[in-house]
């Protein structure tokens, strides 16, 4: 195999997503203080009707994974401009069960961050409520989600405190082009965190100093149809096996159509406050969604399988013509190398998409 080719490594965050009309490609270390995506394009400003269109295109939501060594949360406030959601996953890892709490509703009824500085997310239906507090000025992310039950759903709730300083946390931020005036905007950060998941009345989770947590703020221009492949995982690691505090460290691969991926891509290891990017990939399916991935790059620093255990769907229209989703949870094992850093995955756990949209 040849040699790795490592993305360059992320550099200060520029004053804005969009300066002048043009978006500010790159891979980034902090927080981009202004998020604009509409101020792309030249003349924009000036022409309502194209701020009207680009924010039609644009897929938006501010999504969390989260959990401790029993349990894997999913969560986000999702904005498709057809339709918007709100929903909370709980995975329990070693007995492979989910339990869904989930809505759509009127996108314009829900708020998507443009930012993570002194911003929130969030969804509401009747009393069913998820929102994610984005405080990164001050090294803290919180995320509150309820549901009263019904029948015989349990009742839900949900209250974490992120922490993501300087000592704790590595931030991943990309801007990175579809073309010359379409981006993916990304923000990516993994930290420790804290709190409770109570289900049934039950608090289940979370295990004292085992609490991990990843926001990922996300905003795309994204050609039609839209198409990728993404898988991640977390954990606490625990060199003497006793189960304390441990050191939060995860990765994210994922294979989308941004041009230049060898340049522009969000495949990187986070291990504490470091993060280090990592080549290209691709992901086979050889048995299907359901079957084990490969996740490979070119050159041997990715080789990761992910096996599911527990599956999740969510499709739309005849024969999925609108949307075909595929996003299972399961168990990784193999190995990933950068740049100074390298990560054995065995045991770790984590979800994947497999994403198709056209509307």
């Amino acid at each position: 195999m040849s040699t790795p080719a490592y993305p360059p490594s992320p550099v200060a965050p520029p004053a804005a997503l969009v300066v002048d009309g043009s978006y500010q490609f790159g891979t980034y270390d902090g927080p981009i203080p202004i998020i604009n995506p509409l101020d792309a394009g030249a003349g924009t400003r000036r022409r309502p009707l194209r701020r009207v269109n680009r924010n039609l295109r644009l897929k938006e939501w501010e999504a969390f994974q989260l959990g401790d060594d029993d349990w894997f949360v999913l969560g986000a406030v999702y904005n498709a401009k057809t339709v918007g959601l709100i929903q909370v996953l709980a995975v329990n890892k070693h007995e492979a069960t989910i339990t869904r709490w989930e809505t759509k509703m009127p996108a314009p009824t829900l708020s998507v961050a443009r930012g993570l500085l002194g911003s929130s997310s969030r969804g509401r239906v009747a009393d069913f409520r998820v929102e994610i507090g984005n405080h990164l000025d001050r090294g803290r992310v919180a995320v509150d989600a309820h549901h009263p039950g019904r029948r015989n759903h349990p009742s839900m709730g949900l209250h974490v405190t992120g922490y993501c300083g300087p000592e704790d946390a590595g931030h991943l931020v990309v801007v990175h082009p579809f073309s010359a005036d379409r981006a993916l905007y990304s923000h990516k950060v993994m930290m420790p965190m804290s709190g409770s998941l109570v289900i049934g009345g039950e608090q289940v989770g979370f295990t004292p100093d085992r609490g991990h947590l990843i926001i990922d703020d996300h905003h795309g221009d994204y050609p039609r149809p839209m198409r990728y492949d993404w898988v991640t995982g977390i954990r606490c690691s625990d060199p003497t096996g006793s189960g304390g505090a441990g050191t939060v460290e995860g990765f994210n691969l994922t294979a989308n159509q941004v041009l230049d991926p060898a340049q522009f891509n969000e495949n990187a290891l986070w291990i504490g406050n470091r993060v280090h990017r990592l080549p290209p990939v691709t992901v086979e399916r050889p048995q299907g969604p359901w079957g084990k991935w490969l996740i490979r790059d070119a050159s041997g620093a990715v080789d990761v399988t992910f096996t599911p255990t527990v599956r999740s769907t969510m499709h739309v229209g005849p024969r999925k013509s609108f949307a075909e989703y595929y996003a299972p949870y399961g168990w990784y094992e193999g190995a990933i190398e950068a740049e100074g850093a390298s990560m054995n995955v065995d045991g770790m756990f984590g979800v994947g998409e497999q994403k198709r949209i056209t509307i």
